[in-house]
């Protein structure tokens, strides 16, 4: 069965509508990605910050009994 000229633009329109939304969901899906990731880092590196600053109360205490003894 032939396809006429409407039914081809009709079929070439669709199909780029579609390839559309693909891209538009893949580009959704990465940024939700990277902000997950930037979540991640940020609870990272606030970890990484409370065990500095624990671990420097314990020096500033061990060096204020060290000078006591």
């Amino acid at each position: 069965m032939a396809q006429t000229k409407a039914e081809r633009q009709a079929a070439g329109q669709k199909a780029a509508a579609t390839r559309q939304q693909n891209a538009a969901q893949s580009d959704a899906s990465e940024a939700k990605k990277a902000a997950g990731e930037a979540v991640e880092a940020l609870v990272t590196a606030a970890k990484a910050g409370s065990k500095a600053a624990m671990h420097a109360g314990k020096s500033v205490s061990n060096r204020a009994k060290a000078r006591r003894s």
